[in-house]
């Protein structure tokens, strides 16, 4: 297992799973720790461990093979997406047209 540790805690961040409903989280023992998102994503395609991570951050690794899903039949649960910005009578056009991209992006994405 590649763990993900937190810069806050350091702490190793959990794997989170949907198992008959209920979200159910487990820390594996890790054979190497890392600190951040592409150093976790580049120590699985080094072969150094399993690892769990969000879809579009290794989409193009799975369909190229150089990483593989392992447990599939477990879910993993969707994590919300916020966006923020300053509250303004007047919000940009800018502003509003990435709102409305991203609520479409998301709307229908089956990996988010």
């Amino acid at each position: 297992m590649v763990g993900l540790r937190s810069m806050t805690s350091g702490m190793i961040r959990p794997l989170h799973f949907t198992v008959d409903g209920q979200i159910e989280s487990a820390t594996p023992p890790t054979s190497v720790s890392v600190t951040g998102r592409e150093s976790y994503r580049a120590a699985t395609l080094r072969g150094l461990g399993l690892a769990q991570m969000p879809l579009f951050h290794v989409e193009e690794d799975l369909r190229a093979g150089r990483l593989v899903s392992v447990l599939p039949e477990f879910e993993v649960p969707r994590i919300p997406l916020s966006l923020l910005y300053p509250r303004s009578r007047h919000l940009s056009s800018r502003v509003r047209a990435f709102v409305d991209w991203t609520v479409a992006a998301f709307r229908d994405a089956e990996h988010v």
